[in-house]
């Protein structure tokens, strides 16, 4: 490989190299509660399934998106109506999800986190 050539990729890596990962847990609004589903995003390594799953804001996600060394997805989390339904609608959120991060179920156990009555 020419010299050029790696300071031209290597200098592409330091656009990557200071994403912090951090989770972020989503704060509920009245308005969210009323609409009745929030929108969720997560990230992980793109090279590795088995490594950790972060939460992160939906406003942050985009720079995710734009990286390839990691993977996003986002859902739509069912937060009111009846329990039963409710589970049945975050499992069907989880199952389309587990198409780009397959273990997020695992990340995810709590099919009523953030229920309301």
């Amino acid at each position: 490989m020419n010299i050029n050539r790696y300071k031209k990729i290597s200098s592409k890596l330091q656009d990557f190299k200071d994403i912090g990962l951090n989770t972020q847990i989503p704060t509920i609004t009245k308005s969210q509660y009323q609409r009745g589903y929030i929108v969720r995003s997560f990230v992980q390594k793109s090279n590795d399934t088995s490594s950790h799953i972060f939460e992160v804001s939906n406003e942050s996600i985009i720079k995710y998106n734009s990286n390839p060394f990691y993977i996003s997805v986002t859902l739509d989390w069912r937060l009111t109506g009846d329990p039963i339904e409710i589970k049945k609608s975050n499992t069907a959120s989880l199952r389309i999800a587990s198409e780009v991060i397959p273990k997020i179920s695992l990340y995810l156990p709590n099919l009523l986190q953030f229920y309301k009555k």
